[in-house]
């Protein structure tokens, strides 16, 4: 097993189909090197999930990203522990997972959409005159009940999972790393692992 940079799996694990669209973007778009983003299905039991992912792909280097929503402004993440996650790969053997480290939504992946707000604006094809590029901030107040209510607000419908494929599209992954601190910061450190 190599473990050149270019042979080392950049493996984004994800909670659902909403977390995996966006991602796929961001894989495209701003993520260096071999990648894959892995659906786990939810935060619940969600140390397992981690570890069952991991010890199921061990004839390739790894370096695991955790893509999981906080669920509040202000709470710790609830039942995430990165800490044991690391123990128990170490003390499993788990050796070809070189690193695993965490990208957390605040409150969810939802909230991050806000930092493209214009592109919401143009998906939803408002008038200029009715967007309200203030009515948003901070964006980590923000739930996707609040994408909904602005998605009635003009005569469509946010629905999560693959359903939302099209509107997802259409967001500005630049846009969103550029306001997003901890996409920003998640993004850096693949990019430095990847040149290692």
């Amino acid at each position: 097993m190599s473990n050149s940079a270019s042979n080392v799996l950049t493996l984004l694990l994800v909670e659902g189909d909403t977390d995996q669209l966006f991602y796929e973007r961001v894989k495209s778009a701003l993520v260096p090197g071999r990648c894959a983003v892995e659906v786990i299905g939810g935060l619940w039991n969600v140390n397992k999930k981690i570890l069952c992912a991991l010890a199921r792909r061990r004839d390739e280097q790894i370096r695991a990203y955790c893509c999981l929503d906080k669920e509040s402004r202000y709470a710790p993440l609830p039942v995430f522990d990165l800490k044991f996650i690391r123990r128990e790969l170490k003390e499993r053997g788990i050796a070809n997972v070189l690193s695993v480290d965490a990208i957390v939504a605040v409150q969810m992946l939802e909230s991050w959409f806000f930092h493209d707000l214009d592109g919401i604006y143009r998906y939803l094809q408002a008038p200029k005159s009715k967007r309200n590029m203030k009515a948003y901030d901070p964006v980590e107040a923000l739930r996707d009940a609040d994408l909904m209510r602005l998605f009635r607000q003009y005569g469509k419908e946010y629905e999560k999972g693959r359903r939302a494929k099209h509107f997802i599209d259409r967001l500005d992954v630049h846009r969103i790393l550029e306001r997003c601190p901890a996409l920003r910061e998640g993004i850096a450190k693949m990019r430095h692992r990847a040149k290692r």
